[in-house]
């Protein structure tokens, strides 16, 4: 929970407000670091007041009659739960995640709390997420815990998709978005149920025990029990206080923002935002001597007595508003108030087999784009954020590359996120785990930004096993043959390189992974397939134009074994290279182009066999290709690209249909 001034007063209008028997941490912001404060006096200036009629007589009504205490704990008479108050709790912890805000590349994260509200929707704080951009470079971690035994459980990462929906609120401090529907290590969204948004008021009343579900610290999941009354404080004091706000004792720290908060039949009454500072009968903050605080003092010095989360009914009113005249809030409203979970039942829904929803992009819902990206717990890889599918903007999204069934199980783990992506600076990766070789790269091109880069060693990458990686060995000058095997880029080592001069480098690094090398001849590697690579990226420097590459080897099965004998051999070493161009003009149209690049007489001095070339214009190594038959040879699916090729359909893919390229004026953009 990052210590902020509340955007709504000293109490908010819109919050609910809690204190603690134990420290009560303040919230500020992200970057700052946060401090344990003050406990809770003694006697808080607060009151029990009775609540507005219509709030009390509704919380009477929500109350589930089969709970034989239910009354007697909000009136406070007895204080006696059923033995399903903690399997209700464990239900609707399911939904609740950490939020991951990856920074600048090799800095530290920041952390948050949210939770879904529909399979396909999650809320936390405003100043955890407060814009596209930020939620774009952030992940959700669910099942971030530890099990009975107290051993950590490897949570499931899923990334955001505010290009699909996003919506923020500064003045109730909290933000909606998209979330996909399919984690990096393949789990569905589904699988963690989600806690529906109910718009009735009175959840939640003054002497009511709160439970909240958070990751404090940026750590594993946990619950404050129970022990954490809802207070009414004095009006006179706390002037700003509004029927949307609720304040309530608990423990909270660092990460603790977008917390969920429960009554006791686990019904969400609000979302965790900030802490409250003691004031006296002028509004003035007091500090821990009960003295007038002076800004001087620090806000360390203040007497912290309660927290303050957001309202749902609240959350509610200001999106039904909203949608009036915003877009992305109107379409949030809709999966809300359609999607047969948000049933505002008493009892949170729990995972279903319903198949995840597929949302249309909007086109005004922000600027900033997002992204794939994954976890990196490894310092080399901290803030890497990858290929980004809405690169091109909002309404031109480019997915990676989806594989065939014949992949399942070929493709290499990721050990960091149990996926088969491995995010870089400006680029991702698959890699076939047989061949050892990348099955398709993909990177973002920013031809407005590009900057110059050093060439340092090679190296493995060590979130997959050396012998799913082709290292050192096959490179070089092959003995007894006049040819030479280069450690050929696929993802191009300019390419990356672009935006500060930190991320530039780091990007330009990120391309001497093995991972991201490939064999090929030398005179090819230089001249042939570097001549194709500088096409590309001359196009958008020229124009600053971005642009979206994906590049990877067509591997055959019968791609003939080199190197019997040698130390990490044999390789089997791809003939041919294919390569897709996006970009997007300025006046909104989009050139998507398509390659196949021979090596085959090349490699030929290699092998004994002499492969059959079946191109005619032998001058010609480059062939501009339709992207129907480069997905018949690779067996990937390159989604809407096939559809906006100006290439054709594979019932054009004959070899007459094959464009040859021997300069950039030959490319048919």
């Amino acid at each position: 929970m990052a210590r902020i001034v509340s955007p709504l007063g000293t109490a908010s209008p819109d919050a609910l407000v809690f204190a603690s028997k134990a420290a009560i941490v303040e919230q500020r912001p992200m970057q700052e670091a946060d401090k344990t404060l003050t406990a809770a006096p003694a006697s808080p200036p607060q009151t029990m007041s009775v609540e507005e009629p219509s709030r009390t007589t509704a919380r009477m009504a929500m109350l589930n009659r089969k709970d034989p205490n239910a009354l007697e704990r909000i009136i406070g008479s007895r204080d006696i739960v059923s033995i399903n108050f903690f399997e209700r709790g464990l239900a609707v912890a399911k939904a609740i995640c950490r939020i991951k805000i990856l920074g600048r590349p090799a800095t530290p994260p920041d952390y948050g709390t949210g939770f879904l509200i529909t399979p396909g929707l999650l809320i936390t704080n405003n100043h955890v997420l407060p814009d596209f951009e930020t939620a774009s470079y952030s992940l959700a971690e669910f099942a971030y815990e530890l099990d009975r035994n107290f051993v950590e459980r490897r949570g499931h990462i899923f990334p955001f998709a505010p290009y699909e929906a996003f919506y923020t609120s500064v003045e109730l401090d909290f933000t909606i978005v998209a979330i996909r529907p399919v984690g990096h290590d393949g789990t569905p969204i589904t699988d963690f149920g989600a806690l529906p948004l109910n718009p009735v008021s009175g959840k939640g009343i003054a002497g009511e025990h709160v439970s909240l579900i958070q990751h404090p610290g940026g750590g594993t999941k946990q619950v404050v029990v129970r022990e954490n009354r809802i207070i009414a404080l004095d009006p006179a004091r706390f002037p700003s206080v509004s029927p949307a706000a609720i304040h309530y004792q608990a423990d909270t720290e660092a990460g603790s923002s977008g917390a969920a908060v429960f009554n006791d039949q686990w019904d969400l009454v609000a979302i965790h935002h900030l802490a409250i500072a003691d004031r006296d009968d002028q509004g003035r903050i007091l500090n821990r001597r009960g003295q007038v605080w002076d800004e001087m003092e620090g806000d360390e010095a203040k007497r912290w007595i309660a927290n303050e989360g957001v309202r749902v009914s609240a959350i509610w009113e200001d999106l039904r508003k909203a949608s009036v005249f915003n877009a992305s809030a109107a379409k949030i409203m809709a999966m809300l108030v359609h999607d047969p979970r948000t049933n505002h039942q008493p009892m949170p829904t729990v995972a279903t087999d319903s198949k995840p929803k597929k949302w249309q992009t909007l086109p005004d819902v922000g600027e900033a784009p997002a992204f794939e990206s994954t976890r990196f717990e490894d310092p080399k890889f901290l803030g890497s954020i990858g290929y980004r599918p809405d690169f091109l903007g909002a309404d031109l999204i480019v997915e990676l590359p989806r594989t065939a069934e014949t992949f399942k199980g070929r493709l290499a783990v990721n050990t960091i996120t149990n996926g088969n992506v491995f995010d870089y600076t400006h680029f991702s990766l698959a890699m076939h785990a047989d061949r050892r070789l990348a099955l398709w790269t993909a990177v973002n091109i920013d031809g407005a930004k590009l900057k110059s880069a050093k060439s340092p060693a090679w190296r493995r990458d060590d979130r997959l096993p050396a012998n799913e990686q082709t290292l050192a060995e096959i490179y070089g000058k092959v003995p007894g043959k006049a040819i030479q095997i280069d450690r050929g880029h696929l993802v191009r080592r300019l390419d990356p390189v672009w935006g500060d001069q930190e991320v530039a480098d780091r990007a330009g690094n990120d391309t001497f992974h093995y991972t991201n090398a490939a064999p090929q001849e030398h005179i090819y590697n230089s001249e042939i397939w570097g001549n194709l690579e500088d096409f590309v990226l001359a196009r958008a420097d020229k124009r600053s134009q971005k642009a979206t590459v994906m590049t990877g080897p067509v591997l055959r099965p019968d791609d003939d074994f080199f190197g019997e004998g040698m130390r990490g051999g044999p390789w089997q070493i791809p003939w041919s290279f294919w390569k897709i161009a996006v970009f997007k003009r300025p006046d909104g149209s989009v050139s998507v182009t398509g390659f196949i690049v021979e090596q085959t007489s090349d490699i030929a001095p290699l092998f004994e066999t002499t492969r059959y070339n079946p191109y005619t214009v032998e001058e010609a190594r480059v062939y501009q290709r339709p992207i129907a038959l480069i997905e018949q040879l690779t067996g990937l699916d390159f989604g809407i690209l096939r559809s906006m090729d100006k290439m054709g359909t594979v019932e054009t893919t004959s070899i007459a249909s094959a464009r040859p390229i021997r300069g950039e004026d030959d490319i048919n953009f």
